[in-house]
């Protein structure tokens, strides 16, 4: 009869326990943390000019285009044209990776990141203003120097002039 009580009351300590530690285990997995999904990278560029007070022009693209001042006439480079510009280059944080200081700079546009290729062509000569480029436009997702691969790009650019690429 003591074996039977014995047996009895490890069963019943047992299940008490086991109930105990069933309890403990559902209510860690009963806490669901919400994790709030990343931003798009058009909604990262929507709440950048958001908060630069910018009206951008969204290219099918993809990417957004300011224009401060359209420039002169019709007239616009093409990828066949080295294009001279002074220009200012931007992490969304505001680290400027790059730029011109007093004089322009000239590139083949052929030769460019594709977003510049897409968003120099918006301007005239004389053109002013911004391009906020997506990372697929820019260097995709490899680190470039001081841009982390991932990164959307901001340029303030200023068309000064092109001409064809010599020898095209």
């Amino acid at each position: 009869m003591k074996k039977i009580i014995f047996v009895f009351a490890s069963a019943i300590l047992l299940a008490s326990c086991g109930e105990s530690e069933t309890t403990e285990a559902n209510d860690t997995t009963d806490v669901v943390e919400e994790v709030a999904p990343e931003p798009t990278k058009d909604e990262v560029m929507q709440d950048y000019l958001a908060e630069k007070g910018w009206d951008g022009n969204k290219l099918e693209s993809g990417m957004y285009v300011v224009i401060d001042e359209p420039g002169e006439g019709d007239a616009r480079p093409t990828l066949n044209d080295e294009v001279t510009i002074f220009y200012k280059g931007y992490l969304l944080d505001g680290f400027q990776f790059d730029g011109t200081t007093e004089t322009p700079a000239t590139f083949p546009l052929f030769q460019l990141i594709e977003g510049w290729q897409i968003g120099i062509p918006q301007f005239g000569k004389g053109g002013k203003g911004k391009l906020i480029i997506p990372s697929d436009l820019a260097y995709g997702d490899r680190t470039n120097g001081d841009i982390p691969g991932g990164s959307t790009l901001m340029f303030e650019i200023e068309l000064i002039d092109w001409a064809p690429v010599q020898g095209m």
